[in-house]
């Protein structure tokens, strides 16, 4: 029986099994690629790539971020198995952002692996969240994967950034949520939307990904900045999503004129919507921790339930919850 080896390659995953060779979120110019979805840190180099597996959502929101893909396309559907290159290939919702993916490989005469990206198990207001499947090897994220990283519940997270947008526009003042383009940006807009909260959303990427949203059924309602309409509905009192203030304040003043811009820049007031909020030093209180990502809790409830023979760990706190998932039973290794 061959043996199955993981290797960390830079941005991504190379697993081998025989003959079999994927690129787990890894560009590779000689196989195949598993694409879990069209975030940045999971495309680098992805215009190398010969054949890519991925979501109908995520070539979509890849190419609303500006992506190019000039490869071999297989359109994944959640829950719908591939046959490929010697093993069996079921896509899952990772539930992180519109499209995103984990994968379950069963390979041909050996083991069963599940990838899973960059997963969230907890449903959100325009996402639901991932759920587990048994495998005999995981491979996990572990971006919040130490004991300090506990998020708030999610509801109250969303009171808060619907508080805070409330009570800045009732002060005279123009709320600016600071997110990334895909996936909490659409979760932001929803949610200020399901308030009765207008929305102008700060730059172009976020449009275009919320027309990806849209077209699945999202049903998002925003004004882009790049509209005239939307220093009327700034003056009338609503709140501002962007994913670079910067690209926003460029946009004010090239559609709206200096004067018009600097009125509204005077009258921001800034806030970042982040997992990392959560320690308190980055943003200050200015941060609110809405996460696309597992918690550590659910990091090491979500291995429990795949209960897998053995567990490989990615990202930066990778030793740590590998060290975590071995004191709870799981044999662990670090990738990184």
């Amino acid at each position: 029986m061959p043996t199955l080896t993981l290797q960390w390659m830079d941005h991504g995953i190379l697993l081998k099994y025989g003959d079999v060779r994927f690129g787990l979120d890894l560009a590779l110019p000689h196989g195949t690629t598993l694409l879990s979805h069209a975030h940045s840190d999971h495309t680098v180099g992805l215009e190398r790539a010969r054949h890519v597996i991925a979501t109908e959502a995520t070539v979509r929101t890849f190419k609303a971020r500006g992506g190019r893909p000039d490869w071999h396309l297989s359109i994944a559907v959640h829950g719908d198995t591939i046959l490929h290159d010697g093993a069996t290939i079921t896509p899952l919702d990772s539930g992180h952002v519109i499209g995103s993916s984990m994968f379950l490989i069963q390979l041909d005469g050996g083991p069963s692996v599940l990838y899973t990206g960059d997963f969230n198990p907890v449903d959100s207001i325009v996402h639901k969240g991932a759920r587990p499947v048994s495998a005999d090897v995981l491979i996990t994220e572990a971006t919040y994967g130490s004991p300090e990283w506990v998020f708030p519940d999610r509801r109250e997270v969303h009171t808060k950034i619907v508080q805070t947008a409330r009570e800045t526009i009732e002060s005279g003042l123009i709320p600016s949520f600071q997110t990334y383009s895909l996936g909490k940006a659409q979760e932001t807009i929803a949610l200020l939307q399901s308030a009765g909260i207008g929305v102008v959303s700060g730059n172009r990427v976020i449009d275009a990904v919320a027309s990806v949203y849209n077209r699945y059924g999202a049903e998002l309602v925003f004004t882009s900045v790049h509209s005239r309409e939307a220093k009327l509905m700034l003056d009338a009192g609503c709140s501002i999503v962007t994913s670079s203030p910067k690209h926003t304040a460029e946009a004010l003043r090239t559609i709206h004129g200096v004067r018009a811009a600097r009125s509204i820049e005077d009258r921001l007031e800034h806030f970042t919507l982040s997992g990392w909020a959560l320690s308190g030093s980055a943003f200050g209180k200015r941060g609110i921790p809405l996460s696309a990502h597992a918690d550590f809790p659910h990091l090491m409830e979500f291995a429990g339930s795949v209960a897998p023979r053995i567990a490989y760990a990615f990202t930066d706190n990778a030793p740590v919850l590998a060290q975590h998932l071995a004191e709870a039973g799981i044999d662990s290794v670090p990738l990184q």
